[in-house]
């Protein structure tokens, strides 16, 4: 399976591991609940799809890389007691807590979370003296005499032996009380995942031209390539460029670790580089650039590069965009609940209302932030949610609390609804450059699909731009008839 598969098996079993009955006991009892054992090679995602799972069912995560641990870490250390049986005393050994264990109560502590993963890396890499009582803790769920609470669910992971020499195989008791899923790299499931997340344009567009190059990764070669370095990658350099910092070759094969992935992707990133500066994505998403008649003559890859420029403009328009209408919608419904029960309020009631109110949502920020429930930029959106309550506030003692917030609010959403039709101005303007640039051929197809897997821009276009939206609809689904009529023809 993908990696998206097994996000998506793994939320229905944290549904159906903590699903209980109408007595209170759960429906599945904890004997049964299997650990989830991940075997798959590195960098495919197995640690970022427990934080995004822990966040989407709201749950809480801990944790940990077993390699780093010894037996005394994870079963706890030694302890003398006395104890009397049959009349006589005997001096007993029993454990301090787990460390892991007491990680995961300290967890419940801070956020409040009864439910969550323990999420277990590495976990047949752990040292000869500690996978004895690994084992014992994945069947029984217990270091010793300390049992993990309920509620809380079991994930491993690991990589196939071909990939790691330290890697120990589980026997078939073992295997038979877990559930094994075997995932493997898929640049299609990462690409969408990529897509929502912002990757850089000169990694989206070179991976659609050599999909080969999107993980590399051969037993017992020393070169590789991993989803994790085209991210990391992405990040450094959206950063440097940024702060203009210049991108010098020698940065690439830092990350891509192998010698002809890095090669190849230099002399694209330079492309790249180039044709940001010769093209202005701006104007011709306005509408107000002239036709260039030596596009269309370009190689492909340098055209690929003029259709992922577009598009990276146009996401980065999408996100904007959406954070706008986020804005917007949370002002409102902190708005109207200054209004529900509120009439007759003296201005010192509506301004304790407000900092109680406002206060609570901070708390909240905080428990998120705490457990890791947070998405990416929901930080920076909430903080500037306050600045915006904090500003009506202000003017609330001029001209009314409710009125100064409804104002506001209105404004907002106002601002909201223009950058979504500039946005769908952009994704028309945009389509009609290619189409007229290029001709209705792959170009086209590439910018269509484009815009229909960015999840912001694909709302837009269906409800804005229907015809357009029927459009890319079709090539993606003649896109998938091409690919499985290939499949089946070997």
């Amino acid at each position: 399976m993908n990696i998206q598969e097994a996000k998506d098996e793994i939320k229905k079993t944290v549904r159906a591991y903590t699903a209980r009955t109408a007595a209170g006991t759960f429906r599945i009892p904890v004997p049964r609940q299997r650990p989830v054992l991940l075997i798959g090679p590195p960098g495919i995602g197995k640690t970022a799809i427990m934080e995004q799972i822990a966040r989407e069912c709201s749950i809480g995560l801990v944790a940990y890389t077993m390699t780093h641990h010894t037996r005394q870490s994870a079963i706890g250390l030694p302890v003398l007691n006395e104890k009397e049986f049959a009349g006589k005393t005997y001096t007993v050994t029993s454990y301090t807590m787990s460390e892991i264990i007491a990680s995961v109560y300290e967890q419940i502590e801070k956020t409040g979370c009864t439910d969550g993963i323990l999420f277990l890396d590495e976990i047949n890499c752990v040292s000869e003296t500690l996978m004895p009582a690994m084992l014992q803790f994945l069947q029984y769920k217990t270091f010793g005499s300390h049992v993990l609470p309920e509620g809380w669910i079991i994930v491993a992971a690991g990589n196939p032996p071909a990939y790691n020499r330290s890697v120990r195989e589980f026997d078939t008791v073992t295997l038979d009380r877990v559930r094994y899923m075997n995932v493997e790299p898929d640049f299609g499931i990462w690409k969408t995942y990529a897509i929502e997340r912002g990757l850089h344009p000169a990694v989206l567009s070179f991976l659609e031209l050599r999909p080969e190059r999107f993980y590399v990764m051969e037993p017992g070669e020393k070169g590789f390539v991993t989803g994790r370095a085209w991210e990391d990658l992405s990040e450094i350099l959206l950063t440097m460029e940024e702060l203009e910092l210049g991108v010098e070759e020698v940065l690439f094969s830092q990350y891509l670790q192998d010698e002809d992935t890095a090669a190849e992707f230099t002399f694209y990133y330079r492309l790249y580089e180039k044709w940001k500066k010769e093209l202005a994505p701006e104007q011709i998403l306005e509408g107000t650039i002239p036709e260039r008649a030596e596009l269309p003559a370009l190689p492909f890859d340098e055209r690929l590069c003029i259709v992922w420029l577009l598009l990276q403009r146009i996401y980065t328009m999408g996100m904007t965009y959406a954070g706008q209408k986020k804005l917007a919608d949370s002002l409102r419904f902190f708005t109207d609940g200054l209004g529900q029960g509120t009439l007759g309020y003296s201005a010192e009631q509506m301004t304790a209302l407000i900092e109680e109110r406002l206060e609570s949502r901070r708390k909240s920020l905080a428990v998120r932030k705490e457990n890791g429930l947070l998405g990416a930029g929901e930080e920076e959106q909430e903080q500037q949610l306050f600045e915006v309550i904090g500003s009506c506030r202000k003017k609330a003692r001029l001209t009314g609390a409710a009125d100064a917030f409804s104002e506001r609010s209105c404004q907002e959403r106002e601002l909201a609804l223009q950058q979504e039709e500039l946005l769908a101005a952009a994704m028309k303007n945009g389509a009609g450059f290619i189409r007229k640039t290029f001709g209705e051929k792959q170009e086209l197809v590439i910018f269509l699909t484009g815009l229909r897997e960015q999840p912001v821009c694909k709302k837009v276009l269906q409800e804005e731009l229907p015809e357009l939206f029927a459009e890319a609809e079709g090539l993606l689904n003649a896109g998938k008839r091409e690919e499985e009529l290939r499949k089946r023809l070997g």
